[in-house]
């Protein structure tokens, strides 16, 4: 006799088409619900998940939470999942899923003493590969999902590093409407079943809701009318454990591509979400830094708050872009909260760390930076502080000159500050210097002032702006605007590229009845100088559009000004006189609707793209839409290119050609449904991503893109300040001696010192960690992740702890 277990659970997303608040609401009544049933129908089982709804009942109806709290205890009431909540699971990054996993656990660990087995991520729209050996590591042995759509499956899912665990994808859904639950197993035995053991979900979901009493009546008369089946009221682990193992399917890749419009819908959200990832991580290591050489509080439960904030961010209706306006709002607003825990943290403890330097002397500006990473950085900073008077002189300028602490002069140069005063007083200044790990390096300005102060001369065809140096050749056309000529360390990486192209696009934010946007209808060009000028609102002006508006001895800065339709672009190149990458800056004025921009790269390189995903890389698709996390490139046997971001996550890639996915243009939670009109067409209504938008990435010829993908996103933190001599300067915490194992993690829990480390190479890595005077051997698999913690004699491998 086979078995079939019934799953009852009330998808409720906490927000969707409605706020958190109204989520909150359904929350509470459809636990109450929930509750009544399983205390009034024998036999039956119910099932939930994700901790932030269990809190909201805990916070708002604490007499409901004890009813759970002994429902779970007798066994009636089954947590499922365990984790913070449902994340998108394709651009959350390996540590944010460790914290999801974390937070849920613990929570759940704490009030309820149970620590499922079984992961369960039921609505989001694809799964990265990198989740499986995340699941491994964090305890869990099975996974339960839906999407990408398909036959109800059992398999074998394989990750990195050796990882594998059995999955099963159901279908076709995992909520049921009202009194249709019995009709939803019938179907399952006639079309779903193997006649051994299966799993079939039900309850009224979407917008919570859960059992009834018309649909408990009929599965009872069905159960009863089936005896050749036992079919039974359960729960995912149960099910699982009766999963004949052997022979199963094996699936080594990540489960996708799956609504492909998510990767880029909401990209203010999707940079907020990566920019809040970035401090938190950046947060953690400067806290852990100060804990451990100056015995300063760590602030857990401050930073735990921010990482709510960030946990929320990424729900699968958040970070994808498939919500409402206010969920948007709701997004951002959170992210706002989480950054600014950060900040105060970061200057609580960053002002700590400048212990034991030495004061300022008189005309010179101190600048310290914190290097998060533990090994050194060398690179181009950037810093503003303000002048000790202001300076009225007209046709003066105070010009800095930054020293390391040997004394030696870096490249300096000045730039436009923030601020737009025409006065000699805030002063922006980039310079290259090099960082030491995990720690505070000092730098000292010397300033100057100098009459009549020009920018520095750059050179210049009629046709092109050129920067040539030992590493670097670089033409911007002053044609099209575009990059004539981009050579690194010798290699032609591109030509004639760099090029805004538009596709059609429709007002689906999800994009779910496409798997690529490949429609393509034009391309953003150059405008006249007279347009231009008028568009900088200076139309008697005659600066040429492509103008050169930064060069020293540190970087030159073009600036041109695109149009296609009724939107514009301005499109800054950035490029150092000293190190081999390219970095674009895109201004975005978005202003036609049902469109998709992406920023194309032509490359000379035959080879294969690849992208990130969390914790590994993955081969990339050709013709349809990939999804990707800090950097996307391509390698063959003619050399490397990556391209680094800090908030794209979506991309195709044609031959040789990379091709960003900026921004799209549909309407808010408009849901294709069958043949119907997707949106009305009668009346204005509002679409995503109308306006002013910023993109930024680098093209860089690196052979190590998760290491400089990893430092460009957690930037190292800089700030003039003047130290007051008191106190020991500290030594760096931790040194790492191969810097393609990444430190992902440095955080404390109490007492004890945690580390996570990630092997970002394809192949087996060995180095030797320096911490705390101590030095530790490790060795790892490719794409490994391994946590330590710090114990008096070196690092001791752990379990995951958090």
């Amino acid at each position: 006799m086979g078995t079939i277990h019934l799953l009852c659970n009330a998808h409720l997303d906490p927000v969707w088409l409605w706020q958190w608040k109204e989520g909150a609401a359904e929350a509470v009544s459809t636990f109450r619900v929930a509750a009544d049933f399983c205390e009034t129908y024998d036999g039956f089982v119910f099932n939930h998940n994700e901790a932030l709804l269990y809190a909201w009942v805990e916070e708002y109806e604490p007499e409901l939470f004890a009813r759970i709290q002994k429902l779970v205890s007798d066994g009636k009431w089954k947590i499922m999942g365990g984790w913070y909540l449902q994340p998108d699971c394709v651009m959350t990054s390996g540590e944010s899923f460790l914290s999801q996993i974390q937070m849920g656990r613990a929570y759940f660990k704490e009030k309820f003493g149970i620590t499922p087995t079984t992961a369960i991520n039921f609505d989001p729209f694809g799964h990265s590969k990198g989740l499986v050996q995340i699941l491994n590591k964090t305890g869990y042995d099975s996974y339960l999902f839906m999407r990408p759509y398909g036959k109800n499956q059992t398999f074998h899912w394989k990750g990195f590093a050796g990882s594998e665990v059995v999955a099963h994808r159901f279908f076709p859904a995992y909520n049921t409407l009202k009194g249709e639950a019995a009709k939803r197993i019938e179907e399952y035995m006639k079309d779903g079943f193997d006649g051994n053991v299966g799993i079939c979900l039900w309850g009224v979901g979407n917008h919570g809701g859960g059992p009834s009493k018309l649909d408990m009546e009929r599965i009872d008369a069905f159960i009863k009318e089936h005896p050749e089946v036992e079919i039974l009221h359960s729960d995912a682990e149960s099910f699982f454990r009766e999963v004949p193992k052997d022979g199963l399917e094996e699936v080594t890749e990540s489960l996708g591509p799956c609504m492909v419009g998510c990767y880029t819908s909401m990209v203010r959200v999707k940079q907020a979400h990566r920019a809040l990832e970035n401090k938190i991580a950046v947060t953690e290591k400067l806290m852990a830094t100060t804990a451990l050489t100056q015995g300063a509080d760590y602030d857990e439960t401050t930073l735990r708050e921010a990482k709510k904030d960030l946990a929320f961010m990424e729900f699968h209706d958040v970070l994808p872009g498939s919500g409402i306006a206010g969920v948007e709002s709701d997004g951002l607003r959170i992210a706002n909260h989480g950054d600014e825990i950060c900040d105060r943290l970061i200057a609580k403890h960053f002002f700590s760390l400048s212990a034991g330097q030495k004061k300022a002397k008189d005309k010179e500006i101190p600048i310290l930076i914190y290097n998060p990473h533990p090994y050194p950085i060398t690179g181009e900073f950037e810093v503003e502080f303000m002048l000790e008077n202001q300076n009225w002189n007209e046709g003066e300028q105070t010009i800095a000159k930054v020293y390391n602490e040997s004394g030696e002069f870096l490249p300096t140069q000045n730039e436009k500050p923030a601020c737009t005063f025409n006065l000699d007083w805030m002063q922006r200044i980039s310079f290259r210097g090099t960082l030491t790990p995990s720690g505070v390096s000092r730098f000292d300005c010397v300033l100057s002032v100098e009459e009549d102060y020009r920018m520095s001369p750059f050179a210049e065809t009629e046709e092109e702006i050129l920067v040539k140096t030992p590493h670097i050749e670089v033409a911007i056309s002053k044609q099209t605007g575009r990059i004539r000529r981009y050579l690194a360390d010798g290699k032609l990486l591109a030509e004639n590229t760099g090029i805004l192209e538009v596709y059609n696009d429709n007002e689906d934010p999800w994009g779910m009845t496409v798997n690529g946007f490949t429609e393509k209808i034009g391309e953003f060009t150059l405008l006249s100088d007279e347009e231009a000028n008028a568009f900088y609102g200076y139309p008697e002006e005659k600066h040429p559009n492509v103008r050169v508006v930064e060069n020293g001895d540190v970087r030159l800065s073009v600036e041109a000004l695109l149009g296609w339709g009724n939107s514009k672009a301005i499109v800054t190149y950035t490029i150092p006189k000293a190190s081999g990458y390219l970095d674009i800056h895109v201004t975005l004025f978005s202003q036609d609707v049902n469109k998709m921009i992406k920023f194309r790269l032509d490359t000379n390189i035959a080879g294969e793209a690849y992208g990130q995903t969390a914790f590994g890389t993955e081969t990339m698709r050709a013709g349809c839409e990939n999804v990707f996390q800090k950097w996307c490139g391509i390698v063959g046997k003619d050399g490397q290119i990556s391209v680094l971001n800090n908030g794209i996550y979506g991309g195709s890639f044609e031959g040789s050609s990379i091709l960003l996915s900026l921004l799209r243009t549909p309407i808010y939670a408009a849901h294709p449904i069958g043949e119907r009109q997707i949106a009305p067409h009668n009346r204005w209504t509002p679409h995503i991503d109308m306006g002013e938008r910023h993109f930024s990435f680098r093209i860089t010829p690196t052979e190590h893109p998760d290491r400089d993908a990893l430092v460009y996103n957690e930037e190292p933190v800089a700030l003039s300040f003047f130290p007051s001599g008191d106190g020991e300067k500290p030594d760096a915490p931790i040194r790492v001696s191969n810097t393609d194992v990444l430190l992902t993690a440095m955080k404390r829990s109490g007492n004890q010192t945690i580390l996570h480390f990630f092997n970002s190479k394809n192949e087996n890595a060995e180095c030797d960690v320096e911490f705390m005077g101590t030095t530790t051997h490790i060795k790892m698999m490719p794409y490994e992740i391994k946590f330590f913690t710090a114990e008096k004699n070196g690092l001791k491998e752990t379990e995951f702890l958090g």
